[in-house]
């Protein structure tokens, strides 16, 4: 008897997105390896992560890398190492926070995530509007000498904020560091030194998504001073940051998934996942979807295809939970009453499935559709 039946599990095939909800993405057999190497032995573990973290930043052409325990755990170690700088009594005292307190963030990038900065002991500091990037003289107004960092969030409000080469410019200019969420910005794999180049100070990536790390893990890149930073505040250290705790096989894991990552070849990769759109795309048409079209970015602008096909009748959503029903997860564009079809986590073999399994979906629900029509 395996988990599945153990613990009365479903299995799910992923042709929607790496989302955690689902279980983010499926590591492959390098990176379940090295964790199954570390897991049978006790260690430092201020030593892996040291060892692992430079690792890391050789491969991603940074001068750092701490490993944490995902990218909103990566996010509240980040805006702690700028709260308490090298101060051992700051950084004991956090959440209570003395005169250096704010982090200043743009109001359109505004999103949930960045309550991690809050759980450090960070006040935000909102400035522009909703649908309305602040002006530079705005951000410069901002940062005082309560100022900590500056947070950049590379998706959210992209359209309306500020761009982050000179976003930097302006924090350097004024003596304080950018911390930039790019937690689902893979692929592409420049997008891992990117943002450094630039003049970050601290990326978050998340380890669990395209990187196909232990869900749990998250990547902070950056300058070797940052680094350090976390390294001194961050778990296994007690305090505010302890319950961003990683495992050993998490760190050991994430090491493996990014070199693997690194190895692989990127335009081989949207090559296979354009033809397996290109098999999306004529099953949908066959079902009877006349609207069909394909986005070459994923949901926050990443670089791989996913199809979309407009319901010709009835609901995206409930021919969704039809495919759930059946071991699969597809997603919708309620706006468009579309559903979405995307590659990223499936096989050859596995896209023929839900190619097979999404034209079943649809027969049953027109036969349905046609039965109530007739009531």
């Amino acid at each position: 008897m395996d988990i599945f039946e153990e613990l009365n599990l479903t299995r799910y095939l992923n042709a929607h997105d790496t989302f955690t909800k689902y279980g983010a993405s499926c590591m492959r057999p390098s990176t379940l390896r090295a964790m199954r190497e570390i897991s049978g032995s006790c260690v430092d573990l201020e030593q892996v992560q040291n060892h692992a973290g430079d690792a890391i930043a050789r491969l991603t052409h940074n001068e750092g890398a701490y490993l944490s325990n995902g990218a909103a755990g990566g996010l509240m170690i980040c805006a702690a190492a700028c709260l308490a700088r090298d101060s051992e009594q700051a950084y004991d005292a956090l959440p209570q926070t003395g005169v250096r307190r704010e982090i200043v963030v743009q109001r359109a990038q505004h999103n949930l995530y960045d309550k991690s900065f809050s759980a450090a002991g960070a006040k935000l500091v909102f400035i522009g509007g909703e649908h309305t990037a602040p002006t530079e003289d705005e951000l410069k107004a901002a940062i005082t000498e309560r100022t900590a960092a500056v947070g950049y969030f590379v998706y959210h409000g992209a359209r309306h904020s500020l761009d982050l080469q000179r976003t930097i410019q302006i924090a350097h200019g004024c003596g304080v560091p950018v911390i930039v969420d790019a937690a689902a910005q893979n692929p592409p794999a420049e997008n891992l030194w990117r943002f450094t180049a630039m003049g970050a100070d601290m990326v978050v990536f998340s380890g669990g998504k395209a990187l196909r790390g232990p869900q749990d893990s998250g990547l902070i890149l950056g300058k070797r001073e940052w680094i350090l930073r976390c390294r001194r505040w961050g778990p296994p250290r007690d305090g505010v940051c302890r319950c961003c705790k990683t495992s050993r096989e998490a760190m050991v894991g994430l090491y493996a998934a990014v070199k693997t990552y690194l190895q692989t070849d990127e335009a081989e990769e949207q090559r296979k996942m354009n033809r397996a759109c290109s098999r999306f795309d004529s099953v949908l048409r066959q079902s009877g979807f006349t609207n069909v079209w394909r986005q070459q970015t994923g949901p926050v602008g990443q670089s791989y295809p996913r199809t979309y096909g407009r319901m010709p009748f009835g609901r995206a959503e409930d021919l969704a939970a039809a495919m759930k029903s059946m071991g699969i997860y597809i997603g919708t564009d309620p706006e468009c009453n579309a559903v979405i079809l995307n590659p990223l986590m499936l096989t050859p073999g596995q896209v023929q499935q839900v190619c097979r399994t999404l034209r079943e979906c649809m027969e049953q629900y027109r036969q349905e559709e046609q039965k109530h029509g007739s009531n």
